[in-house]
This record gives C-alpha cells, structure tokens and sequence, in this order.
C-alpha cells in the first residue's frame, strides 16, 4: 500500500488565456518595480556609498543680509572611536560664492585614517548645482582645518545641501571617479 496518493493533473486551456491577459500587465509592474528599486540619481547622493549623510533645505539657512549661513555639520567618520568631521557653510547666491570651512578632530590616541568628505548643493529639482569632495588622511591626536571658496553661478537656485563622511577604508583616492562623474554632470 503506496504512502502517499497518487495526484492527478488536468490542463485546462483557460488558464493559458487569463495568463496571456495578464501577461502585460505583469510585465508592466515589473518594469515599474525595477525602475522605482533603483536608487534616485536626482538627490545626489545614490553615487556616494557609505556615507553618513546630513540633508537640509535652504529655508533652514539664516540669512544675515547678503549671505546664508547654514547649519553646521557635526559627525563622526568612525562611530565607536572620538574622530569628528565638522563643516560651517555660508552661501551668497547674489555672486554665486559658497564659502566652506572643513576641520577634522581626530581624538584618538592611535588611529590613523583617511576621510571622505562630501558636500552637494542641488536645485529644486533634484540636480547637483555644486559639488565638493576631499579626501583627508587624518592622523591621530590632530586638528586639520581647511578653507574653500567655490562658485557657481547657479547658486540662487539651490534649493538643498547635503553634507556626507566616511572612513575611507580604500585609501586617500576613494570616490575620486564618482567625484569626476558628478563634476561632468554638472550643467553651467
């Protein structure tokens, strides 16, 4: 005596056909699923892997007459040791002139790192406006400060700034291509 039953299949042909109905509209979905699962090259920052990232409109800026001056960035590039990336930016979009000021805090008294820091300025529309990238190595028990001066005559149309940092474990030259990438897409 068999354990188990035999089961018997039948075709039934009109299951080809509701197949075939909706044979385009899963086709559609899927198309539509992949293209959503991707990550949004508009908002800048989907090149950049690994970043602990800061985001914040242009409305969050205080105005002090022809200038912006926008919250500061403050974050670690290593969570569980005493290393910090901070960032102040002013924005005069009058003249197209972003001032940055970048100054890492290694605190540790042993470890020795390289630091991407990066900072996109995007329109409303979701397009990088301006970019900058700087890799750092970072020695320990230091403070390394360094000022930049970017323009960009598109500057009044800014509309977000996003500011990220990382350990960069690859080296002094890690997301230099991504960084060229950006610079090539960005329309004067």
């Amino acid at each position: 005596m068999p354990l188990f039953r035999r089961q018997e299949y039948h075709y039934n042909s009109s299951m080809t056909l509701s197949l075939r109905s909706i044979l385009p509209l899963l086709v559609t979905l899927g198309c539509l699923f992949l293209a959503l699962a991707q990550p949004a090259r508009a908002d800048g920052r989907a090149d950049w892997q690994g970043y602990s990232w800061q985001k914040f409109g242009i409305a969050k800026c205080l105005s002090t007459g022809a200038a912006l001056i926008c919250p500061a960035y403050h974050q670690k590039w290593d969570w569980k040791r005493n290393q910090w990336v901070d960032i102040a930016i002013s924005i005069d979009g009058a003249t197209g002139r972003l001032d940055l000021s970048q100054q890492l805090t290694n605190r540790d008294p042993h470890d020795d790192d390289d630091v991407c820091v990066t900072m996109l300025i995007l329109d409303q529309a979701g397009r990088t406006i301006l970019a900058h990238h700087q890799n750092w190595h970072s020695r320990h028990r230091t403070v390394m400060q360094d000022n930049f001066v970017l323009r960009s005559p598109n500057l009044a149309a800014a509309a977000s700034v996003h500011i990220g940092s990382k350990q960069c474990r690859q080296g002094s030259h890690q997301d230099d291509a991504v960084y060229a990438a950006v610079l090539v897409g960005i329309v004067p």
